[in-house]
């Protein structure tokens, strides 16, 4: 990566640019396609009758739109214009969107590029820091483009449909891990202090702020890190348990729902096998990143683990489902590239955004019902631009109290949500029932 500086700064942010637009691309033909219900939407794919284009008219409308796509259609931002006739099958103004996409994402790219390997998230003081981190910024600046973009396929999927699919988030985490156990650096940075003045800027451990723990490096660390993929794998099979017909009918039911889908089961077993001779392999070399992997499957691990727990416990405290799977799974993939610490800011953060909206959309609408994955990565996103402020700052000093502290309150915090809806229900109940 260090080949990058021989360009001028410029001249690396029309690059970005230019591999921006490409991406965005991309994006929108993941979001048509990689979605439950794949819609034949975009130039890739030609207009295709559906439940609006019913109408022998509008059939020969389609027919007649097909015959006029050109190569034009093809290009960045000004193909979407183009098709912008073709809202009679797939709604008006369906274009903006994508349109929007291809035009906004290149630009923010290019602006976080220049803010990230500046050291615009960093605290004040670290400048003379980062010119050793140059090559190594932009390894991580490739980890969070990555992240992004998922994250942006991920949002429109569960605006659309309310369901964040596989195809996002496996290869999403896969990518983390091995970037967290290949790159120089992967993980947030986060600034070392010695005798009241800070030292230098390191990957952020899940063991900060203590040092690394010797166990870490030991057997039982290789051991944490394969029982995290094998709990991975595990949770990412269709699984399910009814026990009206008795415990014994219910482990039957269980394993035969989980391993019925012999394509998602190949699958997973593929992907997890593949990860725990990359994690063994890591390891049995001790190249240096060890720790880094590690800590990212710790990440992973809390972070998904957290939103299962919350999931659980809301979706008791309702008597209805709260979270879906696929936020779990997201979540799970956000971990991996930030480690658990900031999984945590990001998981009580994201409902503060996501206030705002359901406030705003009640208002035109009166409905509150909304998907909460868009707002997870919104609040990766801001965490990840507001580092210094969200982190270095306001978090950094809470975390100090240790892992133990954190996480015990964090339980009590699950438990306390589901006691609390389950209670709130029961009065809701109880009034209506009396009224």
């Amino acid at each position: 990566m260090a080949f990058i500086l021989d360009f001028p700064l410029p001249v690396r942010v029309l690059i970005v640019l230019t591999l921006g637009l490409l991406a965005a691309r991309l994006i929108n033909w993941a979001i048509y396609t990689w979605a439950y219900f794949p819609r034949q939407l975009g130039p890739w794919s030609a207009p295709l009758a559906t439940s609006k284009t019913k109408s022998k008219t509008k059939k020969s409308a389609v027919k007649n739109l097909a015959a006029s796509r050109s190569w034009w259609d093809h290009l960045p931002i000004w193909g979407w214009y183009r098709l912008r006739h073709e809202q009679v099958v797939h709604g008006r103004w369906y274009w903006v969107r994508p349109l929007l996409i291809e035009l906004c994402y290149p630009l923010i790219l290019a602006w976080y590029y220049r803010f990230h390997i500046s050291g615009g998230s960093l605290p004040p003081g670290t400048a003379r820091f980062l010119a050793p981190l140059a090559s190594q910024l932009h390894w991580q600046f490739l980890g969070h483009w990555v992240l992004l973009s998922l994250m942006i396929i991920a949002t429109f999927i569960d605006f659309d449909e309310q369901t964040i699919p596989d195809l996002v988030t496996i290869p999403g985490t896969v990518i983390g891990l091995l970037g967290a156990g290949l790159a120089p650096v992967w993980l947030p940075l986060t600034p070392e202090f010695g005798a009241g003045a800070m030292t230098g800027i390191a990957e952020l451990k899940a063991s900060w702020p203590d040092g690394w723990a010797l166990w870490m490096n030991s057997w039982w660390g290789l051991g944490l890190a394969l029982a995290i993929l094998l709990a991975w794998g595990f949770a990412l099979l269709d699984r399910r348990l009814i026990t009206r017909r008795g415990m014994a009918k219910a482990w039957v039911y269980f394993w035969a729902r989980a391993l019925r889908n012999r394509a998602l089961v190949a699958t997973v077993t593929a992907t997890t096998i593949s990860l725990m001779a990359f994690v063994v392999l890591v390891f049995w070399t001790q190249n240096g990143r060890w720790p880094y992997l590690l800590s990212s499957l710790i990440g992973m691990a809390v972070a998904g683990g957290m939103t299962w727990g919350v999931r659980l416990s809301a979706s008791y405290g309702f008597g209805a489902e709260a979270l879906g799977f696929g936020d779990v799974t997201l979540m799970a993939m956000i971990g991996a590239y930030v480690g658990w610490q900031p999984s945590l800011i990001i998981f009580f953060l994201a409902p503060m955004l996501a206030l705002l909206f359901v406030i705003a959309r009640w208002v035109v609408t009166r409905d509150t019902a909304t998907p909460y994955g868009p707002y997870l990565c919104a609040a990766a996103a801001v965490l990840l631009v507001g580092w210094d402020s969200l982190w270095t700052r306001r978090s950094a000093p809470l975390f100090e109290l240790g892992a133990g502290f954190i996480m015990g309150g964090l339980a009590t915090c699950v438990v306390l949500i589901g006691v609390m809806l389950w209670i709130w229900q029961t009065i809701k109940r109880a009034v209506l029932g009396a009224g």
